[in-house]
């Protein structure tokens, strides 16, 4: 089964390096957070006429016209900018939205949402070579691996290992923690801090169990916080009474791209994990 995973992924490196690079004058909409993250991070944002609103990093990207939402997409405001071709994240749709775009003749690309690390490198070659631009793909990969096998080579700097609890939802119908095979887990893996919660992927958890399993501090994402009023707000709201870290507001409010999404900033989230948990009081 190895050799089969080693010569897919073989294969697919192959066909991303000797797949048609973008025309040089493409009219090109980006949709999806990260995938912009990886177009930007290669130095192609002159070719990108359009973005959606969840492309927020790097902050430049924001100064570029926005054709909405990438989930729930019109294709007026796509064709709005006259594009020549839409790179899609996946989730960008409705397939019918795509569908009309392509039959108004813009090319269509899909590109698979990165979920760990080796997936975010995997689409930096692919994005590269659609750029024409190898050899800044091969030095962003080899940049973000040598950045986190420095913070794995980093030793914990405090005797007892800090515990976090990444939180994107706290209501009345229950607290939605991030668990295993997430992206703010994988930010703890690396900072030295420990989980609170070992459920695999996004989940509730009950009052009982916060209550009984105290967090060092809290992590959420910006928009989660603002939707709530605040840190404040957020702190204060009635399913988190129970928790220490919440009564004391020790919330770290992360940018909702970074704390979600697989990006190359992955470094600069982890940075900010460790900063908040050995140098904050908690």
């Amino acid at each position: 089964m190895s050799r089969v995973i080693s010569l897919y992924f073989s294969l697919s490196l192959f066909a991303f390096a000797h797949a048609s690079s973008l025309p040089q004058d493409a009219r090109l909409v980006v949709t999806g957070g990260t995938l912009t993250d990886v177009v930007f991070a290669l130095g192609a944002e002159a070719r990108v006429v359009a973005v959606d609103s969840s492309s927020l990093s790097p902050a430049r990207a924001q100064q570029k016209p926005v054709v909405g939402y990438y989930r729930e997409l019109a294709a007026e405001g796509v064709l709005s900018v006259q594009p020549t071709h839409v790179w899609a994240l996946a989730g960008t749709g409705s397939k019918q939205t795509l569908r009309q775009i392509e039959r108004a003749g813009v090319q269509v690309e899909h590109f698979a949402k990165p979920e760990s690390v080796a997936d975010l490198l995997q689409l930096i070659t692919h994005v590269s070579g659609r750029l024409n631009a190898s050899e800044q793909g091969h030095a962003l990969r080899a940049e973000i691996e040598h950045q986190l096998e420095r913070f794995n080579a980093q030793q914990p700097p405090a005797d007892s290992t800090p515990r976090g609890l990444f939180i994107l939802q706290a209501s009345e119908r229950g607290v939605v923690t991030a668990g295993t095979d997430t992206v703010p887990d994988l930010l703890f893996g690396y900072a030295h801090v420990d989980n609170l919660v070992a459920h695999q992927g996004y989940k509730a958890v009950s009052r009982e169990y916060l209550a009984l399993h105290q967090a060092d501090f809290l992590m959420a994402p910006q928009h989660v916080v603002d939707a709530a009023g605040g840190p404040e707000a957020f702190c204060a709201q009635p399913t988190l009474r129970l928790v220490t870290a919440a009564q004391e507001c020790r919330l770290l409010v992360m940018d909702s791209l970074l704390a979600l999404g697989m990006t190359t900033q992955v470094a600069t989230a982890i940075q900010q994990v460790i900063q908040y948990a050995y140098q904050h009081d908690v």
